[in-house]
């Protein structure tokens, strides 16, 4: 019988049951804690496992909807599966799954002359590994569950807005903004093992902690017109604080009928369809309270003056 290689093509993510599009790569992977055990007059007796078991997600997809997975930087862990299109003997799908993961790293990245993308990282602190579709590794749900063509609204860079209190008459030709979360599991003495919960082998954390807060760093290169840069030590003195932002809207499609929950077009009593010509928005950020914590200023031969800034922001849990 002869052994296919699986092109990315018959590959399909899933991320709480929904289908992820855009994605562009993924890495999952763990790593087991070990230490060695050595006795007098024998040295090496054997190995133990030196900790709990953790495993890592991480992908990158394009912005071409309103991103899902913002909404995990909160406490709600997350399961998610990687399908891949290989008949086994006896039929089904192969998966490769985890569930109780947690998102620590977002970031996204913007400039001239591509398109926006996100990186996320997941730690997962319960199952990890190699299952059958519909078996208990297969955190997918329904395979119909995912992100339509329609609602797809891809960006470029004339439809990226981003900026500071200076950037009026400065052009900035990159942006990037990253969410580090930090997540810390809780073990106890006489823990159950994920062996007594699913079925598999490993200790589970009790609960998982989040560290509050969660800091938000925001880079942003402007090509400089009349900058002027901060001066060090009046930012040490009192601090450097700006109002900044970065939008991510959908690129310009003219106008579009308004529609249903069905789908169907709305229209008015003549009837003629509802129009609509707003812009649909992929991605938000606004703060009035970025501290300047970074700056230089860069030149060269083939180049032109530019700066390059950074902030950061500290999100607290709403009460």
């Amino acid at each position: 019988m002869a052994k296919n290689a699986v092109p990315s093509y018959e590959q399909k993510f899933f991320l709480n049951g929904i289908g992820i599009s855009g994605v562009r790569d993924i890495s999952v992977g763990y790593q087991v804690p070990e230490h060695r055990v050595d006795a007098l007059g024998a040295g090496f007796v054997r190995n133990v496992y030196a900790g709990p078991l953790q495993g890592s997600v991480s992908f990158s997809r394009d912005v071409i909807y309103d991103d899902p997975i913002l909404l995990l930087t909160g406490e709600a862990p997350a399961s998610g599966t990687l399908i891949y299109d290989t008949e086994l003997d006896g039929g089904g799908e192969k998966v490769l799954g985890f569930n109780t993961g947690y998102l620590t790293d977002y970031s996204i990245s913007c400039g001239i002359g591509g398109v926006p993308t996100v990186d996320c990282s997941f730690v997962s602190f319960g199952r990890f590994g190699s299952g059958i579709r519909q078996g208990d590794l297969d955190c997918s749900g329904n395979s119909s569950m995912t992100y339509e063509k329609e609602m797809f609204a891809f960006a470029n860079q004339g439809s990226i807005e981003c900026g500071l209190n200076q950037s009026g008459t400065n052009r900035v030709v990159q942006a990037t903004q990253s969410y580090t979360i930090q997540r810390e599991p809780i073990y106890g003495l006489n823990q159950k093992t994920a062996s007594d919960l699913t079925g598999g082998a490993g200790f589970v954390p009790i609960e998982v902690i989040t560290n509050y807060p969660v800091e938000v760093r925001t880079n942003f290169t402007v090509e400089v017109d009349d900058f002027e840069t901060a001066n060090i030590m009046d930012t040490i003195r009192s601090g450097h604080y700006e109002t900044i932002e970065l939008n991510i809207n959908q690129s310009m499609i003219g106008i579009q009928p308004l529609k249903d929950n069905a789908g169907e077009a709305l229209e008015d009593s003549v009837p003629a369809d509802l129009l609509d010509n707003g812009i649909r928005t992929l991605y938000r950020f606004r703060s009035v309270t970025g501290q300047l914590v970074s700056q230089s200023v860069d030149t060269s031969i083939d180049g032109v003056l530019s700066v390059n800034l950074e902030f950061v922001d500290f999100l607290n849990k709403e009460l």
